[in-house]
């Protein structure tokens, strides 16, 4: 039975009167869509409670939830006149913070404050203007990473004009930056395209490395790197574990490990059960680290036999709902922060592994196209029921886990690095497969991811 009004405005009164505003907007919600006039009346002493909190929160240095109870107060009340100017202050900081962000060389910061005060309504024509400069700013450095570099500084230069009065401290530093990278690049692609005219593999795998350091996204260099590694003993290689671990096998005593697949793309496999997200600095040892506005440990997916639980305190929207905990099922758009998305996959039934989409353009360090969540196997294949997609292969490639470490298995002979072998193996760390049907890559994770 539904409690009568005037108990439902008492409730209300007290709760309004205990400092909990929240709790007597709910309360009083369903006499609002009534119209009932108490209520109505009552909903201005909420709306003026909720931006005494945002101003408090204001001052504790937590504008987001400033933000939260200023929407709250303008649901009920947005002409109250200590809402609009909470909106203001909340406006002013936001533009320092998104200047700031543009002086010091983050770009990406720009990008999704301005699409989070999108989500408060909040508009301003700076905001557009240093939003247009960041854009430009980040497809200069997606242009760089694919190895065009001329074309990312005349991109990054057009910055300069829309910076008006901030100081171009992080843009001069980030063009020096690049032209840095670009000599590096300009005599490595000349003496990797030697090297390979010449079939001097030793001498191609150390240059395409050399160009892959700067250009992470290059795909040339990245399937000559490949091609070269396949003419090499593993010694050769241009990575080499510390001597700890060489010779170790892919996942014997790692977390992660990296898969390059020629005519693919790369995925970052994370084997333990447990993975983090977080924000990719030094001092935060995460195991998907994103270039992106995210917390330092944002959230983590775990993996039991029921499948993969998602979980954070941080921020996190699944199919645009906000959530602390959820069971993630294929399909579901998984958006950290405000603007960090990823959409999860678990592509073949019979294997409890997934596969993490990027869609938003954000970026690990280095250039994957995104993250497998290996369990048992990872399927490579040329239909939809395959964690990662291999168009032109015949018969599927499988790669397990094993008490040795990371095994695959191949219909017929291949060759892992200069061994053959006969329908499976297991993969030392770094090491190239090559087979009929496709040629691939295993290596370690290094430090700075």
């Amino acid at each position: 039975m539904r409690p009568s009004p005037w108990l439902t405005l008492r409730q209300a009164d007290d709760a309004l009167a205990n400092g909990r505003p929240g709790d007597a907007h709910q309360l009083v919600a369903p006499l609002l869509e009534e119209r009932h006039r108490k209520a109505l009346q009552l909903a201005s002493s909420i709306a003026v409670a909720y931006v005494a909190a945002g101003e408090k929160t204001l001052r504790g240095d937590d504008p987001e939830t400033a933000w939260s109870h200023l929407v709250a107060a303008e649901s009920l009340n947005a002409s109250e006149p200590r809402a609009i100017s909470l909106r203001q202050a909340l406006m002013r900081l936001a533009l320092a913070e998104c200047r700031a962000a543009m002086e010091a060389g983050h770009p990406l910061h720009v990008i999704e404050t301005v699409a989070r005060l999108r989500n408060y309504q909040a508009f301003h024509p700076d905001f557009d203007s240093l939003e247009q400069a960041a854009q430009e700013w980040v497809l200069g450095q997606e242009m760089a990473d694919r190895g065009d570099f001329l074309l990312a500084s005349g991109t990054v230069e057009r910055v300069r004009p829309r910076l008006g009065n901030i100081p171009a401290t992080g843009l001069d530093r980030f063009l020096e930056y690049l032209h840095n990278r670009h000599e590096i690049y300009r005599n490595a692609v000349a003496e990797l395209g030697d090297a390979r005219d010449a079939k001097d593999w030793n001498v191609a795998a150390e240059w395409a490395a050399k160009v892959v350091a700067v250009a992470p996204a290059h795909r040339e260099a990245r399937n000559l790197q490949v091609r070269a590694w396949e003419q090499v003993q593993p010694q050769t290689m241009p990575y080499m574990p510390p001597p700890e671990s060489r010779g170790s096998h892919a996942g014997s005593n790692s977390k992660r490990f990296l898969l390059w697949i020629d005519g693919v793309g790369g995925y970052l496999v994370c084997l333990a059960p447990r993975v983090t997200f977080g924000q990719a600095i030094a001092e935060a040892p995460i195991d998907i680290p994103l270039l992106a506005d995210v917390s330092r440990l944002h959230a983590e997916i775990s993996r039991d036999g029921e499948g993969f639980v998602l979980e954070s305190n941080r921020g996190v929207l699944v199919n645009s709902t906000p959530i602390t905990r959820t069971a993630l099922k294929p399909g579901d758009r998984v958006t950290l922060g405000a603007t960090c998305q990823f959409v999860f996959h678990q592509p073949v039934a019979i294997s409890p592994s997934a596969r993490l989409e990027l869609v938003s353009g954000h970026r690990l360090h280095v250039a994957v196209d995104g993250v497998l969540l290996m369990a048992e196997t990872l399927l490579l294949g040329p239909a939809g029921q395959s964690h990662v997609i291999v168009p032109w292969l015949k018969t599927p490639i499988v790669l397990y886990r094993s008490k040795e470490g990371i095994g695959v298995r191949i219909a017929g002979e291949f060759r892992v690095d200069a061994k053959m072998e006969l329908n499976r193996a297991i993969l030392p760390l770094p090491s190239v497969v090559t087979s009929e049907q496709l040629h691939f890559a295993v290596e370690p994770v290094s430090a700075r991811l």
